[in-house]
């Protein structure tokens, strides 16, 4: 009685990884995980973008006060900054004391519990909020990551190639 053999040989093993490698990188290329992960971020970024620019238009347009008092909440004095790094739960107020000097909280057109921040929020990723010296006209930026996305900071009406920018003044931040 003959034995046969069972298994595979290492030529049939090595057949198998490459063509798992190559499915690996095909797959990595097509689909590109980061650029994915990129645009996501860059995706909640332009939303965060445009609730913080409807909110603070329509808190304008409720004000009964002047323009400065609105976009520059007190105690604050024109120019107003703000920025969402680091993020922390008491930036993120929405009663004008958080990164946004405005205050928000009391509206019922946008509703906005809370201040958003940046996906990544860190030095590079976070968005920035400034009034002009009077205190009547604002801008908010934001960096955005993915090559998908890479043309609406060019192509936004202000100032700066490398930054996404909303408001009423988009020279403000340089």
């Amino acid at each position: 009685m003959r034995k046969t053999a069972q298994g595979f040989t290492l030529v049939e093993l090595l057949v198998v990884i490459a063509i798992i490698a190559i499915l690996t990188l095909v797959i990595g290329v097509v689909i590109n995980p980061i650029e994915l992960r990129r645009q996501s971020n860059d995706s909640v970024r332009l939303a965060d973008m445009a609730t913080l620019q409807q909110a603070i238009n329509v808190a304008a347009q409720e004000a009964t006060t002047s323009g400065s008092a609105v976009l520059c909440a007190p105690p604050n004095n024109a120019p107003c900054t703000g920025d969402s790094n680091p993020g922390s739960v008491a930036n993120r107020k929405t009663d004008g004391t958080g990164w946004v000097k405005v205050n928000v909280s009391g509206q019922k057109a946008v509703s906005l519990p809370t201040l958003p921040v940046d996906p990544i929020n860190d030095a590079t990723y976070h968005y920035v909020y400034t009034t002009n010296s009077t205190g009547t006209a604002w801008e908010i930026n934001a960096t955005l990551e993915s090559q998908k996305y890479a043309d609406k900071m060019r192509t936004d009406g202000g100032n700066n190639d490398n930054v996404y920018e909303k408001g009423s003044d988009l020279t403000i931040i340089p």
